[in-house]
């Protein structure tokens, strides 16, 4: 008689103990593949940032060490970056405006010369010094000079120029 009490008693909850407990378990697993899969998308963004980087010098050191240089240069960021920006943010800003603000807190970095829009998308790499470009001639009109990701960039240097310019 008293196993049928149990056994009403079970059936008025529902779920037995160890039901209620597997379906906590596989709501924590769920949860646990969701923070996993975002950790290695996060990875994913930081490695496409650090390769555009590296991308960069090389095209830019090709350019140098030849004679002559007028290539093109993809962009390949992840998708929340809208712009490149190179500037010189120790001189004077010739064009204060969205692109700058966003910027302007990285002026005390004085030796960086790159700098990505929208920062908070650039996985912590949002600024780089890339070596052996002209800066000043870059940005002659605006300071800070920005590209949309989607243009890409140009990189020239002519005969007689000892640095790349970037367009």
């Amino acid at each position: 008689m008293e196993s049928v009490i149990l056994k009403r008693g079970q059936q008025a909850v529902g779920m037995s103990f160890g039901m209620i407990f597997a379906i906590f378990l596989i709501i924590v697993f769920i949860v646990i593949a969701g923070i996993a899969v975002k950790s290695f998308i996060s990875i994913g963004d930081s490695a496409r940032v650090g390769m555009f980087y590296s991308d960069l010098q090389q095209a830019i050191d090709y350019a140098v060490q030849s004679q002559e240089s007028d290539s093109d240069f993809d962009i390949s960021l992840p998708s929340g970056i809208e712009k490149v920006c190179f500037g010189d943010l120790s001189e004077r800003i010739s064009n204060p405006g969205e692109d700058y603000d966003l910027i302007r807190d990285f002026d005390f970095y004085e030796e960086a010369n790159i700098f990505l829009v929208p920062p908070q998308e650039a996985s912590g790499m949002e600024w780089e010094t890339i070596e052996r470009i002209n800066v000043t001639k870059i940005i002659a009109v605006q300071n800070p000079y920005c590209v949309d990701v989607d243009n890409g960039l140009k990189i020239k240097k002519e005969f007689y120029d000892r640095f790349a310019v970037v367009e």
